[in-house]
C-alpha cells in the first residue's frame, strides 16, 4: 500500500474552506471532531498525523489518545515530533513569521546580498576569473 499521513487542524490547502489561518479547533465541537478524526486516523491505517495550529493541550490530548506517532507544526510540545517549514526556520521571508516559529537564522539579507554580489561581479566580468574558467591547456576532468 501507499504510506500515508494524516493531517489535522489548520490544512492550509484547505485555506478557502477556513477563511483564514487562525488557530483551529477552539471551539468544543471542532476540538471533539479532531479527536474522533485521529482515532479515525490510525483505524484507517495512517502512519502518523500531523496536528497543525492547535491548542497544545488538544495536541497532548490527541497523542495520548492514539498509537500513530503525531507530528506537531503550531501545537506545543507534547506531540511525538515536530516539523517546521524550512524557509520559516532559516528566516528566508522578513515579513512572514507565525508564532509558533522559532527562527534559528536570518539569511534572506544574506541570501539577497549575495546575489547582489554575483549579480556586480557578472556584469563587471569579474565573474568567472581565468582560475574559474577551462582554457585549450588544461588536462583536468
Amino acid at each position: 500500500g501507499i504510506p500515508v499521513m494524516g493531517h489535522l487542524g489548520l490544512t492550509p490547502q484547505s485555506i478557502n474552506k477556513f477563511g483564514s489561518y487562525k488557530v483551529r479547533a477552539r471551539a468544543v465541537e471542532e476540538q471533539s471532531r479532531l479527536l474522533s478524526d485521529v482515532k479515525l486516523l490510525e483505524e484507517s491505517g495512517c502512519f502518523s498525523v500531523v496536528l497543525e495550529k492547535i491548542p497544545w493541550q488538544l495536541a497532548k490530548q490527541a497523542t495520548e489518545s492514539t498509537c500513530i506517532p503525531t507530528i506537531g507544526i503550531g501545537a506545543g510540545n507534547h506531540c511525538d515530533g515536530q516539523v517546521l517549514v524550512v524557509n520559516d526556520m532559516l528566516g528566508l521571508c522578513k515579513d512572514f513569521q507565525p508564532r509558533f516559529v522559532r527562527r534559528y537564522a536570518e539569511l534572506a539579507d544574506v541570501i539577497s546580498g549575495a546575489a547582489q554580489k554575483y549579480t556586480d561581479d557578472v556584469r563587471c566580468r569579474d565573474f568567472p576569473s581565468n582560475t574559474e574558467s577551462y582554457d585549450l591547456s588544461w588536462n583536468g576532468g
